[in-house]
C-alpha cells in the first residue's frame, strides 16, 4: 500500500509543479522525487537542528533506492505528460510505476535486493 501511494505522491508533485512552472522541467522532477521520498530530505534537515549531522548521511549525496526509484518514476511521468516520447496511455504508465515500486519492494523484502540500481551505477559511475 505505501508504494502504491509513492506513486501517487510523486505523480501529484509532477503535476502540481505542472501547473505552476509549465515549461520548467527539472522544476517538475525535483518536486515529483521531493514528494515521493520526502521522508528522506526532512530526514537531513532535522539531523541538522539536531547536530547530529554527517556528511555521508546526506540524502543528495548517496541517495536511496527510493530516492533514485522517485527520480526515475518523476522523470518518466514528466515525459508523459510533456512530450510525445511516451505514446501508451497515462492509466498504463502510472500503473507500470506502481508495478515497479511493488516489484522493487517485494524483491528487497523477499529476495534482499536492496538497490536494484548498483548494476547500472557500477557501469557508468
Amino acid at each position: 500500500m505505501k508504494e502504491i501511494y509513492r506513486a501517487k505522491k510523486v505523480f501529484d508533485g509532477v503535476s502540481h509543479a505542472a501547473k505552476l512552472y509549465p515549461n520548467a522541467y527539472i522544476i517538475m522532477i525535483i518536486i515529483g522525487t521531493l514528494k515521493g521520498n520526502g521522508a528522506g530530505f526532512t530526514r537531513l534537515v532535522e539531523r541538522l537542528i539536531r547536530g547530529a549531522w554527517t556528511p555521508t548521511a546526506m540524502e543528495t549525496m548517496q541517495p536511496s533506492f527510493y530516492t533514485k526509484a522517485s527520480l526515475v518514476a518523476s522523470v518518466i511521468f514528466v515525459l508523459d505528460k510533456k512530450t510525445d516520447i511516451i505514446s501508451a496511455p497515462h492509466a498504463l504508465v502510472y500503473f507500470g510505476i506502481v508495478i515497479f515500486f511493488v516489484y522493487f519492494k517485494l524483491s528487497s523484502i523477499l529476495l534482499g535486493i536492496h538497490d536494484p540500481f548498483v548494476p547500472f551505477e557500477n557501469l557508468f559511475c
